[in-house]
């Protein structure tokens, strides 16, 4: 099973430590982050698995 796992890495702005901003709803993997130092915010991280999983039990548990 292939897992897309994002790692906490440096700011590409100003090489400080990010940290996680957003977590996915169904692993509770990270998947946007953060820089305190310079205000940028990386780009979300989609887990295709994941929104498949939800978008099915979304579509379940319509009424």
């Amino acid at each position: 099973m292939l897992q897309y796992i994002m790692r906490l890495d440096s700011c590409r702005r100003c090489g400080k430590e990010l940290e996680v901003d957003q977590r996915c709803k169904v692993c509770n993997l990270p998947t946007n982050f953060h820089c305190h130092a310079c205000g940028n915010i990386t780009e979300k991280q989609f887990h295709p698995r994941c929104i498949l999983l939800e978008s099915t039990y979304i579509l379940n548990n319509k009424k």
